[in-house]
């Protein structure tokens, strides 16, 4: 059985082309709006170098730089693609164990969700 396309409200996961999957809109986003809260699943530092090499270590993001660890995001938020010139931010709520996804500019029906990596996927060595 072949999925084209994977719905949760008003994003669903869909063919990127090169990229792979990304996460797309079906209805117009405005500035503000919030696409998804995820929650994370922390990984601590000797957990994620288990990672090194295996598929699993490219959909990681640093999470808490203090105690040095990685977070897995459940929901679509490991599917979000990089673009240098994004549509869509994330914050970091570490009390709460999630990060929220908002759209930083009007994203169109049809769209591609995407965010600035930044030093989402910084490697925790440093």
């Amino acid at each position: 059985m072949k999925i084209d396309k994977i719905v949760n409200g008003d994003i669903f996961v869909a063919n990127a082309g090169h990229k792979g999957r990304g996460v797309f809109t079906s209805k117009v986003l405005n500035k503000g709006d919030v696409i998804e809260i995820c929650p994370v699943i922390e990984i601590n530092y000797k957990e994620h170098q288990m990672l090194s090499g295996h598929i699993l270590e490219n959909y990681t993001f640093v999470w808490n730089t203090r105690k040095r660890s990685a977070g897995i995001l459940l929901g679509f938020g490991s599917l979000y693609n990089h673009a240098q010139k994004p549509n869509a931010d994330y914050v970091k709520n570490i009390k709460e164990g999630v990060m929220e996804f908002k759209a930083i500019k009007k994203i169109k029906a049809g769209e591609e969700i995407t965010i600035d990596y930044g030093d989402m996927h910084s490697d925790l060595n440093n």
